[in-house]
């Protein structure tokens, strides 16, 4: 299940925004290049603000961001509904179109629907939630006056006894996360649980801990890719349920047994990779590997400012395993390497440029479809365009191309 088109309307900088660029769809892997303050970290916040509404804890969402409810409505407007549209492709089922109105007052959609082939499978009406159970079966009505909930309807409905695409809907949109506050300081601290890492990472040790034995050995030969050096790496419940993280290397101590280092003294670089590689399993690791994470859906994963604290010479490394994952990526970068690392024509399709235009609004264009990007890949790769094209002459380059038809 992949994400194909994402709409959202009055969140940040974020005003009728469309990803990627209409008509096209995203792709396995998406690169989201830009100016500071462009809105290319606004754009991982929406998607993980989406995951959220399909929970219901908005409320520890903005605590957890150390965000009010005003922080998430765009300041160009004076409107209290964020409006967004999410489509993704599931196999066994066709295109899927979740569409909503989020009140950021009170903290939930007060419209919402969900279409499978142009047909409705949950659609919020005047005074009832209608949701289909099975293509032969009627559907539920739930009055709306007795439904207290946060964020999506999808949050306290059993999907799973209702139509299929809705429960495949719900399992991927519950998943999305955006590790976009990624820190080695966050990543160094012990934890007692983690289902995931963490916006920061600071549950990396706990998550990391509860990964099956042979998800901790393909983890091992994939950080092995980058540092060969490392000779294993491990945790330990300490007491009242800490975890604590540890990594070994080949060079021998003073006592003659490989140098173990804790969490607090890894380096940073490591940090980062560890944490983006446990989060998709690189399938670079091994032909034959079996995958890292356990049998779930694999949700679309947004990673931010991906050439963080990591050496030059390890990101083509880090690039090829991205590639390579076993699900959807989106990443954002500031760095031209990353981009040369890419194939010419799989840039083509996977580099957004983000830019604002003259109102303030954050809009897309693949970059390469710009006639000044295109003509220099001609001879230059694709990061050494980034760098000589001039970002500020793209609002009026982007608005002089012929407008798209409706998909």
């Amino acid at each position: 299940m992949s994400i194909r088109r994402f709409y959202i309307d009055n969140f940040k900088t974020l005003v009728d925004f469309h990803l990627p660029p209409l008509p096209h769809v995203l792709g396995a892997f998406t690169c989201l290049v830009g100016l500071n303050g462009a809105g290319k970290s606004s754009v991982l916040q929406a998607f993980d603000l989406l995951g959220h509404l399909a929970t219901g804890d908005v409320e520890d969402w903005l605590r957890q961001r150390e965000w009010e409810k005003s922080d998430l409505t765009s300041r160009f407007l004076k409107r209290q509904l964020i409006n967004f549209e999410l489509e993704f492709d599931l196999p066994s089922v066709g295109p899927v179109e979740w569409k909503g109105a989020f009140n950021t007052s009170l903290l939930r959609c007060t419209a919402e629907s969900v279409r499978v082939d142009g047909g409705d499978v949950l659609r919020i009406g005047e005074d009832h939630l209608k949701v289909a159970t099975g293509p032969w079966s009627p559907p539920l009505l739930y009055p709306l006056l007795g439904l207290d909930y946060h964020g999506s309807t999808l949050s306290f409905l059993k999907t799973e006894k209702l139509h299929p695409a809705l429960h495949a809907l719900r399992e991927h949109a519950t998943r999305l996360r955006s590790l976009d506050m990624l820190s080695p300081q966050s990543m160094r601290r012990r934890a007692k649980d983690g289902t995931h890492i963490g916006y920061g990472g600071e549950r990396l040790s706990a998550f990391l801990h509860a990964l099956p034995r042979h998800g901790q050995q393909q983890l091992l030969r994939s950080l092995q890719r980058f540092y060969p050096q490392l000779a294993d790496w491990s945790t330990k419940a300490l007491r009242a349920g800490w975890k604590d993280l540890r990594v070994s290397e080949q060079y021998p101590d003073a006592n003659g047994k490989p140098l173990e280092t804790a969490a607090r003294h890894i380096n940073d670089g490591l940090l980062r990779v560890l944490a983006v590689l446990s989060q998709f399993g690189s399938a670079a690791a091994a032909d034959d590997a079996p995958v890292l994470s356990p049998p779930a859906p694999r949700a679309c994963l947004l990673l931010d400012e991906i050439e963080n604290g990591i050496n030059p010479e390890l990101m083509q490394r880090l690039v090829e395993a991205l590639l390579e994952a076993d699900r959807q990526i989106i990443i954002t970068t500031h760095s031209p390497l990353v981009l040369n690392y890419l194939p010419d024509d799989f840039a083509r399709e996977a580099v957004i440029l983000l830019y604002r235009n003259p109102d303030g609004y954050t809009r897309s264009v693949r970059l390469f479809d710009l006639p000044s990007a295109r003509e220099r890949l001609r001879l230059l790769g694709p990061g050494e365009v980034f760098v000589d094209i001039p970002l500020r002459d793209v609002p009026a380059e982007a608005a002089a191309l012929p407008v798209p038809p409706p998909p």
